[in-house]
């Protein structure tokens, strides 16, 4: 590991957050590795110029974040996979701090959605990957054209369909925003189908999942920025009270 750069001063503004930045800046270049271990505590503290006890903050901050986790009496390592951690609490803080949030969450919505669905259609699928899709498709036709339609049901295999499409991306951290949306949203989505059946619309969920799965496959005259838009309709209109 080339230690020049972990390894050296840090200064100006918080320098908890400096330590912060340093380190995680040596996690995203490459020069910390998922299971490296960091340098001894007292090497970091006389290389950074910096107390224990700001160095010892930044640790355990990037732990709160799942990015590090303390194995004793071995050491620090950075985390060897990715966790929701590290995404969640700023994207809550974000949302929590304002009152019309809802509206920035329409739109992270729109740019996660299109985002997956794009990296998906540029990667391309498989015979299995397309084969799976459609499987979870027709799970969810099922559901949503059953005599007795069961809200929840309907609700976890929407979900199930757009985990899939996002697990076709092959990306972690593009599951993992799309598990947080899935998340954040839920209780938006069952409004929106509940609104849905009380409209007798149900025609509507079955086109647009249609629509976004024929994007994903390349079938000619799809459109996948028309599909996504088409399939906020009723959703965005969910967080009006």
């Amino acid at each position: 590991m080339n230690e020049s750069n972990l390894l050296s001063q840090v200064g100006g503004e918080s320098v908890v957050q400096q330590v912060i930045n340093k380190i995680t800046d040596a996690i995203v270049s490459g020069e910390l590795k998922p299971g490296d271990r960091l340098p001894p505590e007292l090497e970091l503290i006389s290389a950074m110029h910096v107390s224990r006890n700001t160095l010892r903050a930044a640790i355990q901050t990037l732990r709160a974040y799942g990015v590090l986790e303390v194995r004793r009496p071995e050491g620090t390592f950075v985390c060897e996979r990715f966790s929701p951690q590290m995404i969640t609490p700023m994207l809550y803080s974000i949302i929590l701090a304002k009152e019309d949030s809802y509206r920035d969450l329409i739109g992270l919505r729109r740019i996660i959605d299109m985002g997956i669905s794009k990296l998906v259609i540029a990667q391309g699928l498989s015979e299995e990957e397309t084969a799976e899709l459609e499987r979870l498709y027709a799970e969810l036709v099922e559901q949503l054209m059953a005599e007795e339609p069961n809200i929840e049901k309907i609700v976890a295999a929407d979900l199930r369909f757009h985990d899939g499409v996002a697990r076709a991306t092959h990306n972690e951290l593009a599951v993992m925003f799309n598990d947080f949306i899935l998340n954040l949203t839920g209780e938006s989505r069952h409004r929106t189908i509940e609104r849905i059946y009380e409209e007798n619309d149900r025609d509507y969920l079955v086109k647009v999942h249609r629509q976004h799965l024929d994007a994903l496959e390349g079938k000619p005259g799809s459109d996948i920025d028309a599909a996504l838009e088409f399939s906020y309709f009723y959703w965005k209109d969910s967080f009006s009270f």
